[in-house]
């Protein structure tokens, strides 16, 4: 699997004012200046690498391959390198089983805004049952069967949330009763 990073652009500080402005990368042109670019940000780019993996303990490893056939630029080394990406190709969290493509996380994301939606859904419907509680006329606007449905479906689900706490308090009673009855 391989990912590509396109960078649009960055911040850096003007010698004039020393302030802040957008500089757009674009390709270079000339080879030469291209070239040294490159030698010098790959020189940086192990550098960083190397702070990365003494400064915060980690396994890293950079395989950079250049646009000519020339071949790749391994850091630390490709052995050190090539027992980095087997490590990683063996974490869980890479397998082929956890990696999903874009329409998987849009089924996942759907799936999980219906979820929302449906609890937000019976979140205004017992609002609204409230609401007739202490308004008769609360209905009287609602013209929807849906949401007739769904505050009647809220008021069943109420009433047997009730039974159910009625029946519990009841069978409490009991327990006590029978407890008193023998001490």
């Amino acid at each position: 699997m391989c990912v590509y990073i396109w960078v649009c652009m960055y911040f850096c500080c003007s010698p004039n004012n020393m302030t802040r402005s957008m500089v757009m990368y674009q390709f270079i042109e000339d080879e030469r200046v291209r070239n040294v670019t490159m030698r010098k940000r790959k020189a940086s780019l192990m550098k960083k690498m190397n702070e990365l993996k003494i400064l915060c303990d980690v396994d890293a490893c950079l395989v950079m391959y250049e646009t000519d056939d020339s071949p790749p630029d391994v850091w630390p080394s490709p052995s050190e390198a090539h027992r980095v990406i087997q490590r990683f190709n063996k974490s869980p969290m890479w397998s082929p089983n956890a990696l999903q493509d874009h329409s998987a996380y849009l089924e996942k994301q759907i799936a999980k805004m219906k979820k929302q939606l449906a609890k937000e859904k019976e979140k205004n419907m017992k609002h609204l049952m409230v609401k007739c509680l202490f308004d008769e006329n609360a209905l009287s606007e609602v013209n929807n069967q849906e949401v007739l449905d769904g505050v009647r479906s809220a008021i069943d689900s109420e009433i047997e949330a009730i039974d159910d706490m009625i029946k519990e308090a009841q069978e409490k009673a009991k327990k006590k009763m029978v407890f008193r009855t023998f001490f």
